[in-house]
Parts: C-alpha cells; structure tokens; sequence
C-alpha cells in the first residue's frame, strides 16, 4: 500500500500484505497470511488461525476482525469474532476492546484494562483488573453468561455466575439474577444479592451473604481449621460443613445450628436460636430471645431483653464439663429457665413438674436446687445431682426465675 487508506486483498495462497501509512483494510483470503498495516487505524480480517500480525507501537488504534479463535498481535488494540461459530478471542497487555458473535465466546482481556463483550451466547470472561468492563447484552434466560475472576468482583446486568480463581482472598457479589457464585482457596465473602443464588466457597475462611430464602449455601471443605460464616437477614438454618451464623437487621428471626460446634448470633429482633448438636456458642443479643442449646456443652448468652433459656431434653443436659453455661442470667431483665418440656421424676410413668427447693438438699426425684451459682437437677431420686446449668456470676435464683 501507500500513505492513502487503502484496501488490500489476498487470495487461497500464502499472502504477505503490506498497508503503509492510512487507514488500511487487510484481507489476506485463505492462506497463512502475514499482514502489516504500518501507521494508521487499520482492520485485519483473520480467517486462518496462522495469520500473522504485525504492529508497532503507536502506529494508531487497530482491530481485528476474525472468524476463528485468536490471540491479539502486540500493538493491537481492538478485535471483534465474525459468523455464528462458537470462539475464543484473546487479548494482550494493551487496554483491549474484545467483542464476541452471537454464539458462546470465550473472552479474555489479559492484563490491560479491557472491555468484553461477548454479545447473545453463553459467554465467559476473563477478568484480571479492576479496570476491566464487562458488557453483556443478551436478556435471554436461556444464555448463562460467566466471569472467572482473580480480583474481587461484582456482577454487571445480565450475568449469572462468577467463579473467583487463584488464592488470593477475594470477594464476590451478584446482582438480581439468580447467581451462581463459587469461591476459590483463600477467605471468599460471596454476596449474590435479591436474587434466589447458589454460593459455594471452597475451602477457606468464608463468609456468606444471605438474603433470600431460595438462596443455597453450600460447603465442601471437612477441615476442621476452617471456620466458614454465614450473616442472613432472613431465618436461616445452617447446611453441612458450616459453623457460624450472624443474622442481620432488625427482624424477628429464627437461626438453627447442625451437629458441628456452632456460633449462633442474634440480631436486635426476638430471635429463636437453636444450637442443634455440637458444643454451640449462641448469643440472642438485643430483643427478647428463645436459646436452645442443644446437644452438647453449650454457652448461652442471651444479651438485652428478657430472654428464655429452654431444655427439651434430658440428654440435653450434662455435669461438670458437660454441663451448659448461661453467661449472663438476669432476673432483673426478666429471663427465664425454661425446663417444662422435660419430665421431672422418671419414676412414674405420669408427666411430672419440677419442684424448686431453693439451697436444700435433695430428698427425692423431680427437685431443683440452686447454690454458688450453679443450677441442680434431680430426675431419678438419688441423692445427686442428675444434671447441671451453670449460671455465670448469679448469686439469688427462685422459682420466679423457671418456667417448671
């Protein structure tokens, strides 16, 4: 070519086109072509996937137009996928415009500040820099459009999925579609927003964001160093291979432990926590809280308000060590134990109500006695006790504390 915006056409053999200066079109036709535009915007036609190339720097913005899977030459700027073909199309350390066809591209800016738009298909991109914009068109159900991400990363209109990838600890978030967000091996926050979403971690430290109740949390990892987190602003029970969960808000919501050993958290609403198996941690904070320990050797809290402490069953209910602490029983509050689901003398096949005797001794089945801060129960008539509730920092317990 010469200094003017020319037009050059190959043909079925091994091309060598050449534009100079201009804004050239290169259209190299069959063959493995090598294609240099020189200075100016110029447009490369690729439809053999060894077509090579080549640009300086600073010889103008320039674009390739494909109709197979490429990589963008250095120096190349821009490059749009041509046909219905399903195809990949990557970029270079340039701030890359990628666009994809109508069927399922692949698209990956590399590490410029890129934008990616994969148009209708299902569509993945790659994104490796805060920089990077993806633009997704397509409004069909029918298209599950994806990001793989090594940064943090929140999801644009009309994307489904992101996968976060590497180890670094990184955050992703949805948006009102219903997302599926998956977590990588470091300390993941997943948020899929109002959406009905799937979020899985990983392994890691992770922390899920719930806020629908069609959303699913799901957690593969076994070990026992990782301590994975779910905060729901709605009523939430946990899944498998979760320990923690935080409500949110200010409703009146209900949490629901697993067999692990959980930290249950309330919100400043009436919460039911129930700790389910394992030795739980539950904390009602304000508002006038119901704790279930559990199974196991719990710590309850139940915060401001006048909360409720309630044992269901005897096998609940341990000695010593295994015996449940409540940390900050208060009369004054209003707080209560709550022991009138449990059978007091299982030496009568009658249903029977415990007796509170204050300090005295034990002279049968069915009695509770209190002393030095801690709370005695007698099922079976022996002399000891039969179970234990530790009453942190409690001096004066009566019977207008039980609910017997």
């Amino acid at each position: 070519g010469n200094d003017l915006n020319n037009t050059l056409l190959g043909n079925a053999s091994v091309n060598t086109l050449q534009g100079g200066a201009g804004n050239d079109w290169l259209d190299g036709g069959a063959g493995a072509d090598t294609l240099s535009g020189g200075s100016g915007d110029d447009t490369y036609v690729i439809d053999n996937a060894a077509d090579k190339v080549t640009e300086l720097a600073d010889e103008g913005r320039d674009l390739i137009r494909t109709a197979v899977s490429y990589t963008l030459s250095a120096n190349v700027e821009d490059g749009v996928m041509l046909g219905a073909a399903a195809l990949n199309l990557t970029g270079n350390e340039l701030d890359n415009s990628l666009t994809g066809n109508a069927a399922a591209n692949i698209l990956d800016g590399k590490t410029g500040a890129d934008t990616l738009d994969g148009g209708a298909g299902n569509d993945t991109y790659l994104v490796d820099n805060v920089g990077d914009t993806v633009i997704e068109r397509g409004t069909s159900l029918a298209e599950i459009d994806t990001v793989l991400s090594s940064i943090s990363y929140t999801l644009g209109s009309n994307l489904e999925n992101l996968t976060l990838s590497d180890t670094d600890h990184l955050d992703g978030t949805g948006n009102a579609l219903n997302n599926r967000l998956i977590g990588n091996s470091g300390n993941n926050v997943l948020d899929g927003g109002i959406g009905a979403d799937v979020m899985s971690g990983g392994s890691g430290n992770d922390t899920y964001i719930v806020d629908n109740l069609k959303d699913v949390v799901t957690e593969s990892s076994l070990l026992v160093s990782e301590i994975d987190t779910v905060r729901s602003s709605q009523s939430w029970t946990l899944g498998t291979n979760l320990e923690n969960l935080t409500l949110t808000g200010s409703n009146n919501l209900n949490g629901v432990g697993n067999t692990l050993n959980n930290v249950l958290t309330g919100n400043s609403g009436n919460n039911q926590l129930n700790g389910g198996a394992g030795n739980d941690l539950l904390d009602g904070g304000a508002g006038n809280d119901l704790l279930v320990g559990g199974l196991g050797a719990d710590t309850l809290t139940g915060g401001s308000g006048a909360d409720r402490f309630i044992f269901s069953l005897i096998s609940e209910l341990g000695k010593g060590t295994n015996s449940d602490f409540i940390t900050d029983f208060s009369s004054l509050q209003g707080d209560k134990i709550d022991l009138s689901k449990l059978d007091a003398n299982i030496l009568t096949t009658a249903f029977n109500a415990f007796t509170f005797i204050d300090s005295n001794a034990f002279t049968g089945a069915g009695q509770l006695r209190f002393e030095d801060h801690v709370l005695y129960g007698n099922i079976n008539g022996t002399l000891g006790a039969d179970f234990e509730i530790q009453l942190v920092g409690v001096d004066t317990f009566s019977a207008n504390d039980l609910v017997a």
